[in-house]
């Protein structure tokens, strides 16, 4: 941008104090020492990755037989984890699982004619809860 920016800026030559000069030197200085680290990631329903944990439940043969057992399957963010997993189940169900299972489950490759694709990746989590505990995963999510 040198071709066209042609004219020259000047420079503000008005005399300033030293005494100002170190007195904006310390209130930088000040302000670099109250900045601390970012406190590590907190897994809770209203953590980083929002409110929006369980997406919905899966609905398949293989889920259906699960639900008998006591085992309730989600599809979830991409980015929850266990414990966010955990608590968003807690949160939305009053219930505490025993055990979270998450596993990625990649997109199928896809042909819409002559063009290809691929549909999106998505998280599964199954949820074992303790026995003789229920959930009606159908209407809530």
């Amino acid at each position: 941008m040198g071709i066209l920016n042609r004219k020259k800026q000047t420079k503000d030559t008005t005399p300033v104090d030293a005494a100002q000069k170190t007195k904006a030197s310390d209130e930088k200085k000040d302000d670099a020492k109250t900045v601390s680290a970012s406190p590590r990631k907190k897994h809770t329903v209203e953590g980083p990755i929002g409110k929006r944990v369980l997406l919905g439940a899966h609905v398949s043969e293989k889920a259906a037989t699960g639900e008998e057992n006591g085992r309730y399957t989600f599809r979830v963010a991409l980015n929850a984890t266990k414990i966010d997993i955990k608590h968003a189940v807690q949160a939305q169900y009053s219930v505490m699982p025993t055990k979270v299972h998450v596993s990625n489950v990649e997109g199928k490759r896809v042909r819409f004619g002559k063009y290809k694709g691929k549909r999106a990746d998505w998280k599964k989590a199954t949820v074992t809860l303790p026995k003789g505990k229920h959930i009606d995963i159908h209407s809530g999510v």
